[in-house]
């Protein structure tokens, strides 16, 4: 299922921290200036993420 989850484009991302803030599977965390996903086989494909970031750094991938 790797190719559901969100694939970050680190030249877009500020480091906001508002993907890492809403996902209700708590997946994503910060790692220096930009999210990570530590556990991936917790996140529930619902796009949360991807939805709330300002510069669109994240899609589904």
């Amino acid at each position: 299922m790797n190719e559901l989850l969100p694939v970050l484009d680190e030249t877009r991302c500020t480091g906001c921290g508002d993907c890492v803030a809403v996902c209700p599977a708590g997946c994503l965390a910060m790692s220096g200036p930009t999210p990570w996903m530590p556990r991936p086989l917790d996140c529930v494909y619902c796009a949360l993420c991807v939805r709330v970031c300002p510069t669109d750094a994240l899609r589904m991938g």
